[in-house]
């Protein structure tokens, strides 16, 4: 129940911009690939693993040079490696939310830079750790929801847009007894999307 009462909340809040959207918004899709790993003062002796984003975008202008973006985002998560002296390599897929501000250039121009900054709201959809389910793991435990602030840029080409961004953790993944051994998410990703005129 739970979960399903997350899910509702994230679309309405993606919805919310469309509905009062001028003419000028648009929607489209966004992929991406990125490299995920855990920071925090509990993430040592780990690697990098490949991970996937996949979803929708809905860019609502504000004025001339700035715009807001909302994500609805499915995104895998995780690391290899250990974290002290347990087995720490974790796949965790999300379904995400970033709402982010855009600093635009001149709409007259071929190559349109962007830079973009805000807060990611997810919600763990699944976690697996060592191809075992973590809620079948009865000394790990898993938070259901996850927060991070993320950065990035794009160059904007006739709707396409490439880009580059940083989503660092707030939240600790996993519950911990001993202060300062937090895990958080740390993902880099490099991403291709396309915007559609909204009509």
């Amino acid at each position: 129940m739970r979960r399903r009462f997350a899910i509702l909340t994230v679309l309405a809040a993606l919805a919310a911009p469309v509905a009062s959207a001028q003419a000028q918004a648009r929607v489209g899709v966004i992929s991406g690939i990125s490299r995920a790993t855990f920071t925090g003062g509990g993430a040592r002796g780990i690697t990098w693993r490949t991970a996937l984003i996949l979803g929708g975008v809905v860019d609502v202008p504000l004025g001339e040079g700035f715009s807001v973006r909302s994500e609805l985002q499915f995104a895998t998560k995780g690391s290899r490696g250990r974290v002290g002296s347990a087995d720490a390599a974790m796949k965790l897929s999300y379904l995400q939310l970033p709402v982010l501000l855009q600093l635009l250039t001149g709409s007259d121009v071929l190559l349109r830079p962007r830079l973009f900054g805000g807060v990611s709201l997810g919600m763990l959809l699944s976690c697996r750790r060592k191809e075992v389910n973590c809620d079948d793991d009865p000394g790990l435990v898993t938070h259901d929801f996850d927060s991070g602030l993320l950065v990035g840029g794009e160059v904007e080409v006739l709707g396409a847009g490439l880009g580059v961004r940083y989503e660092a953790g707030l939240g600790s993944v996993t519950a911990v007894q001993n202060p300062g051994l937090e895990i958080q998410n740390g993902v880099l990703s490099l991403t291709l999307r396309y915007l559609f005129p909204w009509r």
